[in-house]
This record gives C-alpha cells, sequence and structure tokens, in this order.
C-alpha cells in the first residue's frame, strides 16, 4: 500500500512538473505573438475557411506615432472593405453604396486574437508546443491548445519564429478535425506604409454614410431586467452585456457575452416577432459556429458562439424570467 501511494505520489508530482515546464516553454511564445500583433507593420493576403466556403482577404497593417490602423479588402470581387483606426471601425459595401462607421468592440480583430496569460486558461485548457512548421515560406512554431472537456473547441497555432505574428491557426472540434481555418498564404513585413495605402479607393461623395449610435438602449420598463442564466459552463464570464437594435428587430435586444478567455458565447434575448418566420427553434450550425434558439414568456432567445452545440444548448435552455418582486 506504501508502495502504491508512493507511485501514485510520484506519478502526479511528475505530471505537475511536466505542466508546468509547458507553460514556461508556452509563456514567451505568447507574450511575443500579442507584442506582434500590435507592433509590427506588414502587408499581407490570407485566406479563411469555414465549412465549404474559403475567403481571400488582403491586409494592411500599421503602427506609427499616429498609432495603431489598418485595412481589410475583400479579394471575392465584392471589393468591400474594413478599415481601422484606433477603437473606430468603417465598414464599405460597394455593392449597395453605403459606408457603416462604429467603434470597435474588443475582440474584432484579425488575424484572430488570443490572451496572454495562459494561468487563466489552465483549468479549462492544456498548452504545448508541438513542433517546428512553414507558413507562407516562413518558419514557425506550431502551439497546441487542448480543451479539457467537451464543452469548449481546441486550438493549433502557428507563430512566426522571427517576429511572433500569427501566420495560421486551426479551430478542433471535439473529434480534433478543422470547423475553422485561417493562414496567410503571402506576408512581407516593412519599414512604414505610406497613408495613402490605408485610404479605401472610393468616392466618399457617391457612398451613403451611416454611423452607428454610441448611446445605449433603455430596458422598456425593465421588460429584461428579470432575465438570468442559470447555467453557464466552468470557466466561462460575462464580459458584455447591453440593450442594442440589430438588423431585422423592431425592438432593443438584450445581447450578453461569456467568455473564458478563448471562447466565446453571445446570448440575445428580445420580444417574439409574430410576424417573422427567421426565428431558429433548435439546433443550428454553420462550419464552427453553433446555435441553439427557444421562445418563453413572449421573448425569443438564440445562443451563439464557436462552441460545440452542447455548450449553447446547455445556456439557451438554462435561461429563465423571475420576475422581481
Amino acid at each position: 500500500m506504501r508502495n502504491k501511494l508512493t507511485t501514485l505520489l510520484f506519478g502526479a508530482c511528475f505530471s505537475l512538473q511536466a505542466w508546468a515546464s509547458d507553460i514556461d516553454e508556452v509563456q514567451p511564445w505568447l507574450e511575443k505573438m500579442h507584442q506582434a500583433a500590435h507592433m509590427l507593420n506588414y502587408e499581407g493576403t490570407f485566406v479563411y475557411g469555414q465549412q465549404d466556403q474559403l475567403s481571400s482577404i488582403r491586409i494592411i497593417h500599421s503602427v506609427s506615432e499616429n498609432g495603431e490602423r489598418e485595412r481589410l479588402i475583400s479579394m471575392d470581387g465584392t471589393g468591400r472593405e474594413v478599415l481601422r483606426d484606433g477603437d473606430r471601425v468603417t465598414c464599405i459595401y460597394p455593392d449597395s453604396q453605403s459606408v457603416m462607421v462604429e467603434k470597435s468592440r474588443p475582440r474584432a480583430k484579425f488575424p484572430p486574437m488570443f490572451p496572454v496569460k495562459i494561468g487563466e486558461l489552465n483549468n479549462h485548457y492544456q498548452l504545448s508546443l508541438a513542433g517546428k512548421d512553414k507558413v507562407a515560406g516562413e518558419p514557425t512554431q506550431k502551439i497546441l491548445i487542448e480543451p479539457r472537456d467537451n464543452l469548449r473547441y481546441g486550438h493549433l497555432l502557428w507563430v512566426h519564429d522571427k517576429t511572433g505574428l500569427l501566420l495560421k491557426t486551426n479551430l478542433l472540434n471535439e473529434n480534433n478535425k478543422p470547423v475553422e481555418q485561417f493562414m496567410f498564404t503571402q506576408i512581407i513585413f516593412l519599414d512604414d506604409i505610406p497613408e495613402e495605402a490605408l485610404e479605401p479607393d472610393i468616392n466618399k461623395e457617391d457612398f451613403t454614410w451611416y454611423e452607428a449610435s454610441n448611446k445605449p438602449l433603455s430596458t422598456e420598463a425593465g421588460q429584461t431586467s428579470d432575465w438570468h442564466i442559470a447555467t453557464i459552463p466552468p470557466g466561462f464570464k460575462q464580459d458584455m452585456s447591453r440593450m442594442h437594435r440589430i438588423p431585422n428587430s423592431v425592438t432593443p435586444v438584450d445581447h450578453r457575452v461569456y467568455s473564458d478567455g478563448l471562447a466565446s458565447v453571445s446570448v440575445f434575448i428580445e420580444k417574439d416577432d409574430k410576424k417573422s418566420g427567421d426565428n431558429l427553434f433548435g439546433g443550428s450550425h454553420m462550419g464552427a459556429v453553433n446555435a441553439h434558439g427557444r421562445n418563453l414568456k413572449g421573448y425569443h432567445i438564440t445562443v451563439v458562439g464557436e462552441v460545440p452545440h452542447a455548450t449553447v444548448k446547455m445556456i439557451g435552455e438554462s435561461v429563465h424570467y423571475r420576475e422581481s418582486p
């Protein structure tokens, strides 16, 4: 019995030591990757794949005394562009000759962003180095992020050896198969980016401009203030909560975002529009994105996220209305 206990303790200590070694090896790469995302001037083309859809996007990223700027140009023929200047985002739609200007959300970035501190993730993910590889002709270090349960996806990252820029990612489902991919096909690093390269090729007078309001919408007589979510997966915390309007919605929508540091889930609660046939009932998915919808007390609840369907269903089915005293 004593020998068995000694063996178990030794095994546990060895496991902890190996885990600590992984932390020490991966942490510098994540810090380097985080810094590279905001400190480099570069121009390139990346592809974004989901299910059978593949999009090609040109990116120009600049950092100067004027701050961080970025220009994304769709290469699929629509000519759509996204311009980021600090926290200001401008979306250009040549097909409808319209422009939308709004404040950016922290996670609305390409290439995808990842947290710097592993300590916040270790309870729900196992991180390790996974060998060397090449992307767009550039040497990279691979990093594997494996979930410790079936409520979230895994990630495989390819980080540029020299600069630390993230050059490729695979989002892996519960069967370890890619359900979403991002990869640079061509990239060059530059000393500086000319201002004209960050400006759109449009005649501003020919387009209709829309400015999104930043004023929060008030709830209607507390109609959504009493909605509660009983079950949130371990590690997920509320990242955002606000009332706003979305396309095709007549009334304000209660929008809440929950995140574990890597994965995020959005919960939408809105008045059920009997005239609308677009409401989702049950489950649906597109690539890595799963959704679950249901009706309750005259409201429609939709949960969407890049997580397995079991996760969005768990959250959606636990939403309930609790009247205030």
